[in-house]
Formats: C-alpha cells, sequence, structure tokens
C-alpha cells in the first residue's frame, strides 16, 4: 500500500470513528456511483452550461447572428450568465434536486431497511446528516466539475472570461442547489411513503419558486391598500417605509430569491450594484421612491426618455443599509439548511417507524 493510499485509509478510519453519519453518508455517494447516476448528473449539467457557450462559439465562427450572440457582444460572459445560466439554474436545479434527495429516507422507511441501519450504532439524527450530506455529495460533485468544464470550455471560446465572476457565480449556484437537496432530504424523513414525499417537494418547490414571491406582492397591496369588504374599509394598514422594509425582507428569506438577488448584484454594474438588485426585487406596483429612498437610501432622479420619464435610483451616502448587503441576504439562503435541518429532525425523531 502506498502512502497516499494509507493516508486516504487513515482518513477514512478516523472520519468513520468519529462522526457516526459518515458511513451513512459514504454509503449513499458510492450507491450513486454504482448506479451510474452520478455520471449521469454530470454529464446533464455539462451539456446544461456548455451549449449556451457552444452556441455563441458557433455563431461566431460562422458569421452568423443570433441574439444570444450579439448579447455577449456587448455585454461579454455576463450576457450568459444572467440571460441563460441565471433561468435555467433558478428553475432546474430544484428539480433535479428532488429527484435526487425524494426518496433518501422514505423508501428506506417503506421497505423495512430504515430500521436495520438504526439497529448499527446509528441514531436518528446520524441518519438523517449523513443522508443530507450523502445526498449532497451526488448532486454537488457532478455540479462542481461540469462548472469547472464550462470555465475550461469558455476559455477556450471567443468569450472573454472572468475567473472572479464565475467563481462567485458557482459557488452561489452550488450552494443554492445543496440548499434544496437539505430540504428535499429533510422533507423525506417526514414521510413514510415516497410517493407522498415527492408530492411534498413539488409542492415546496411550486411555492418557493413561484407562489412566493406572488403572496409577498399580494402581502404588500394589503398593507397598502388594506382590507375592503362591503361596508369595512380599514384603509393603509401598515405606513410606506416599513410596509416596503418588511416586503423586502419576506422576499429575501425566500432561497430562490436571496440566490437571483445576490446573482444580480454580482452581475450588476453602476455605483451601487447592490442598490439596483435589490430594487429589482420589487415588481410594478412598488413605490419606487419610497423604496430607494427610504428603504435602501438611495437617491431618486427622474430621466426623461423617449416613452415618458422614467424614475432611476442612483446610489446614496450611507449605502444599502447592512440588513440588506450581500452577506446577509448569503446568510439567509444558507440559514435554510439549518431551518430544514432542524424541522426534518424534530418530525423524524417523533416518528414511528
Amino acid at each position: 500500500m502506498s502512502t497516499e493510499q494509507g493516508g486516504l485509509a487513515g482518513l477514512d478510519r478516523t472520519l468513520r470513528h468519529t462522526f457516526g453519519w459518515y458511513t451513512v453518508s459514504k454509503k449513499e455517494f458510492k450507491d450513486a456511483i454504482r448506479s451510474k447516476g452520478l455520471w449521469i448528473l454530470g454529464a446533464f449539467f455539462t451539456l446544461l452550461f456548455v451549449l449556451p457557450v457552444a452556441r455563441v462559439w458557433w455563431t461566431n465562427a460562422a458569421e452568423g447572428d443570433s441574439q444570444l450572440a450579439q448579447l455577449v457582444q456587448q455585454n461579454g460572459m455576463q450576457a450568459i450568465l444572467s440571460g441563460v445560466y441565471l433561468n435555467r439554474v433558478t428553475i432546474l436545479l430544484p428539480i433535479i434536486a428532488i429527484f435526487v434527495g425524494y426518496a433518501a429516507i422514505s423508501k428506506e422507511r417503506t421497505s423495512g431497511s430504515l430500521k436495520l441501519l438504526l439497529s448499527l450504532p446509528n441514531s436518528r439524527r446520524d441518519v438523517l446528516i449523513g443522508k443530507v450530506i450523502g445526498r449532497c455529495a451526488v448532486l454537488g460533485v457532478p455540479l462542481i466539475a461540469s462548472l469547472a468544464f464550462t470555465a475550461l470550455f469558455i476559455t477556450l471560446s471567443s468569450i472573454t472570461f472572468k475567473p472572479e465572476l464565475f467563481a462567485l457565480f458557482s459557488l452561489f449556484s452550488v450552494l443554492y442547489a445543496l440548499v434544496f437537496v437539505a430540504i428535499t432530504v429533510s422533507i423525506s424523513g417526514a414521510f413514510s411513503k415516497s410517493s407522498y414525499s415527492g408530492i411534498a417537494n413539488f409542492v415546496v418547490y411550486m411555492y418557493s419558486t413561484f407562489a412566493w414571491n406572488l403572496s409577498v406582492n399580494s402581502l404588500a397591496d394589503i398593507l397598502t391598500n388594506g382590507i375592503s369588504i362591503g361596508s369595512i374599509d380599514t384603509g393603509p394598514l401598515i405606513g410606506g417605509t416599513v410596509r416596503w422594509n418588511l416586503v423586502l425582507l419576506l422576499k429575501i428569506a425566500n432561497p430562490n430569491q436571496a440566490y437571483k438577488t445576490l446573482v444580480n448584484s454580482m452581475l450588476n454594474t453602476g455605483d451601487s450594484p447592490v442598490l439596483s438588485a435589490r430594487l429589482q426585487m420589487f415588481g410594478r406596483g412598488a413605490d419606487t421612491r419610497t423604496v430607494c429612498t427610504n428603504v435602501l437610501n438611495g437617491n431618486v432622479e427622474t430621466v426623461q426618455t423617449i416613452i415618458g420619464e422614467q424614475v432611476t435610483c442612483t446610489a446614496g451616502s450611507g449605502g444599502v443599509p447592512f440588513y440588506f448587503s450581500d452577506p446577509v441576504v448569503f446568510a439567509a439562503m444558507v440559514s435554510w439548511f439549518g431551518i430544514a435541518a432542524a424541522l426534518s429532525y424534530y418530525t423524524f425523531n417523533i416518528v414511528d417507524l
């Protein structure tokens, strides 16, 4: 046995004896390798990220014309990150996370193998943590490998590669995907059948991806206009500044919205990319002037355009409040690891297996 192999064996032995969850997570990852699921995910992720770059490369080489190629010529790599990758990651990665983790625990409960797993020196906490880490590795390893290959592909293409920008995008995207794996596996621990887990995960995905933002916008409308039923008319419920601060906090609490505004903050240009990214989270019904000046500490400017006056928000002297800054948004997104684990441990610990 070589020194390197001996070192790896020693590390494996140390981890196995130190952490009860290690054996469970290792088995999850090895099962994925044997089932070729890891390789299928790697191929899918590679195509997902490489094809848009290949399309631009081919269009430029053939001296053709396409909307994406034009945007890349104008804005560089940012055009692909914001125009293609951001939407694909936001929509597709949570779906893949569901397929990876929805049956992680519920399937073993149905087959009875979970009782065997718990009969070994494994606690329910060890099983839950091991399942989450193992399934995170199943999704994370091929995703990271495909992003690394994509970075190499962009470097070889005609597109100017910006390593810091791509590294941040990759970091946010991987963590976003792993957050949904943790949520999915945690939900799996609360159900006795995989079909129930799959339905629950699909509902959570639909709500977080589409309905959460709509719900918050509806809440903003209610707070703005009040409740009017027959002769009852409450009028505005909460004042402007407090209302829009609450709305923005609720938007940031959604891992989907947190990921998108982090990426937009990274991709935006100008004096205050963070301010622009947070302002992008509001729809047309928002009071842009109040949000700009009283929520984000910006300055309102009115610009005359061919379609009329347009209100813009520029950086103020104080900057965006700390509680709306990128570090706080990042913390809000990754906090879902703890939220999912805590809820799952509670439900998994009280169910009768």
